[in-house]
């Protein structure tokens, strides 16, 4: 593995287990097994590490969620598959869900890679309103509705509050998103009655 490969790792985790303000450069040095020069080689400054750390992090979650709503049949399948798929990557993925669901770095809500995930979400959802499946709301709204529990219950499992896995209160939450979002003329099925 190259250097700056370890050195994003080691980050990840210390970043995940020690949060980014306690974590130090000398931990994620040490970590990585990297010397001070090769550090500062790759990452002038923490904060520039902690950027493509979370950064890193988001296009993996990004890759994982697109590749589930991408291939879904229908709406119902892109929903509940969009949920199960979230706290799957979150079960398998920890540390790198520890680092989202920290504070995220000022740039990254405007970085292109996100705003073409969002552009290709939304772009997803409009065409199932068109079809009249799904209901008609503004992004914000429908990301709250749809993962936003979703969301919560990872938080709380990764914080030790919640001791049951997210992957077995998955099809739970699933139902729920798609019977919130769903438009009521949709059977639970997505059918139109």
């Amino acid at each position: 593995m190259k250097i700056r490969d370890r050195l994003l790792l080691a980050a990840e985790q210390q970043f995940a287990e020690h949060g980014a303000v306690d974590t130090t450069l000398g931990q994620i040095r040490a970590a990585a097994g990297a010397s001070v020069g090769a550090l500062y080689h790759h990452f002038p400054d923490k904060s520039d590490l902690y950027r493509q750390v979370w950064e890193h992090a988001m296009a993996d979650y990004q890759r994982a969620f697109w590749g589930v709503l991408g291939e879904a049949t229908d709406a119902r399948d892109g929903v509940t598959g969009a949920v199960r798929q979230q706290l799957r990557w979150v079960t398998e993925n920890q540390s790198r869900a520890k680092v989202l669901v920290s504070a995220r770095p000022l740039s990254t809500r405007d970085s292109e890679s996100n705003r073409e995930f969002l552009r290709n979400t939304h772009r997803w959802w409009r065409t199932h309103v068109g079809y009249g499946t799904v209901r008609d709301l503004p992004l914000d709204l429908l990301y709250a509705l749809w993962l936003g529990p979703t969301q919560v219950y990872a938080r709380h499992w990764l914080e030790g509050i919640s001791t049951t896995a997210p992957t077995a209160i998955a099809d739970e939450l699933a139902t729920a998103a798609w019977e919130t979002l769903r438009t009521p003329d949709h059977n639970e099925d997505g059918a139109a009655r």
